[in-house]
């Protein structure tokens, strides 16, 4: 447990962190730690700003662990208030008292330990064991002063993170939603908060929380038993399902199966202990050889040998004892799953029964059809195309030839020899005598 100068430390660096008014001192801070309860009638505006300002800091110091009392984090002590908000400047706020009084008028933010367990009562469905569970709630929750409270917003928001992290991790069994009671301490007894650090939950704080679970969240919690001379407490959390969640109900299957576990976590315990008295037989004979003590180093083995003798024993009744909760757990998960066959089974035939082997027949018989029609169809559509294809095939054919021919012209080498006598024979028929040109003149004269 912290002392209250490492209290108040830890307490002012939370909120010079979080609350810029407790960082550098201002006149917002002076005044609320002034005495402001006369604003109440000169500036009621002012006194309710001052009022819900404390009531803010109150509420999340407590919810982040900064602010308990003792090593119960979901209370308040009125009286350690001024102590723990203690400044050296401003010396200790003067209103806190007309705070708690304020928020007391309201239900949902403080209450007594009295009004908290009237609130939300333990109940049983057996009355002959109910004897037994006011004594472990007694001895759980042993009486607080009456100016401790406890904070119901901190009760609430455990409360959502214990739900929250119970559903969120995969349920690999059907059994993971009971719990004995050490098995619930150890599960949630660290709740995570400011700066990745953790608030560790007292046994009176989860007993608060469970009762609160208890009448918001549909947890079980059922009658204490003996398991090897250890009280142990039954916890159920409801089945996770998509709608709103039901209640939890303990079954004396429930109680058997947690009854079980309670005797293997004892049993455990026992071999755990049986084998360091081994050890230490085993040390404390090998120092009688050293000393050349034979007897004792005997008698010490000997002691030895039977505590080895009496830890076989027990890891055998240890596993017979987990093999049949193994077994339990096995035909629970077969239960539920045999309960999801005949679930998928009966939907199906509900979506089938609004469906005749008539009814279908025809209306595959009207699909087939459809689809001759669409065949038909596409086949007519694609002989049309062929015949379009095959002209227009022969028309380009045709023009690609005399494609052909016209390049083949352009290309073809010409003939200089037959060309040279062309010419010669026009230019002989220019080169003609000229007694020949005077007769023909002759004649024409």
């Amino acid at each position: 447990m912290l002392t209250l100068s490492e209290r108040i430390q830890q307490l002012q660096t939370y909120l010079s962190y979080y609350y810029i008014d407790f960082d550098t001192p201002t006149e917002r801070l002076q005044s609320l730690y002034s005495d402001f309860a006369k604003l109440k009638l000169l500036n009621e505006y002012g006194y309710k700003a001052n009022v819900n300002y404390w009531r803010t800091i109150l509420l999340d110091c407590n919810l982040h662990g900064y602010l308990n009392t003792g090593d119960h984090v979901c209370m308040i002590h009125q009286s350690e208030l001024p102590e723990l908000f203690y400044q050296s400047k401003l010396d200790k706020p003067l209103c806190l008292d007309t705070v708690i009084e304020d928020m007391r008028k309201d239900t949902k933010y403080l209450l007594t330990q009295k009004e908290y367990e009237h609130t939300y009562p333990v109940t049983t469905t057996n009355p002959s064991s109910l004897n037994w569970l006011r004594w472990f709630v007694d001895w759980i929750l042993p009486s607080t002063p009456s100016d401790v409270y406890i904070v119901m917003p901190t009760i609430d928001e455990y409360a959502k993170i214990m739900v929250q992290q119970h559903y969120k991790k995969p349920l690999c069994s059907a059994l993971d939603n009971l719990f004995t009671w050490d098995e619930f301490k150890a599960q949630y007894r660290a709740i995570p908060c400011y700066q990745e650090t953790c608030v560790q939950l007292s046994d009176m704080d989860l007993w608060f929380v469970l009762r609160y679970l208890v009448h918001h969240y549909g947890v079980a919690v059922q009658d204490t038993f003996k398991t090897f001379g250890h009280q142990s407490t039954v916890i159920k959390f409801p089945e996770r399902t998509e709608s709103e969640r039901t209640k939890a109900v303990i079954s004396q299957e429930d109680k058997a199966i947690v009854s079980l576990k309670a005797a293997c976590t004892a049993l455990h315990y026992q071999v755990d202990q049986l084998e360091i008295k081994a050890q230490e037989f085993l040390q404390v004979a090998q120092q009688h050889y050293t000393f050349h003590r034979k007897p004792q180093a005997m008698f010490m083995l000997r002691k030895k040998k039977q505590i080895e003798h009496l830890l076989e024993q027990r890891y055998k009744t240890l596993d017979t004892m987990e093999t049949v909760l193994l077994k339990i757990e096995a035909s629970q998960n077969d239960l539920y799953m045999v309960q999801a066959f005949n679930l998928g089974t009966e939907t199906l035939r509900k979506m089938l029964a609004h469906h005749s082997f008539d009814k279908i027949q025809e209306t595959m018989d009207e699909l087939q059809e459809a689809l001759d029609d669409h065949e038909q169809v596409e086949h007519a559509l694609t002989q049309g195309h062929h015949v379009i294809v095959d002209q227009d095939e022969q028309a380009l054919e045709e023009q690609l030839e005399s494609l052909a021919l016209e390049e083949q012209a352009l290309t073809q080498p010409i003939d200089t020899q037959s060309e040279l006598m062309r010419l010669q024979q026009v230019l002989s028929s220019l080169n003609v005598p000229s007694h020949t040109t005077k007769q023909k003149q002759a004649q024409l004269a």
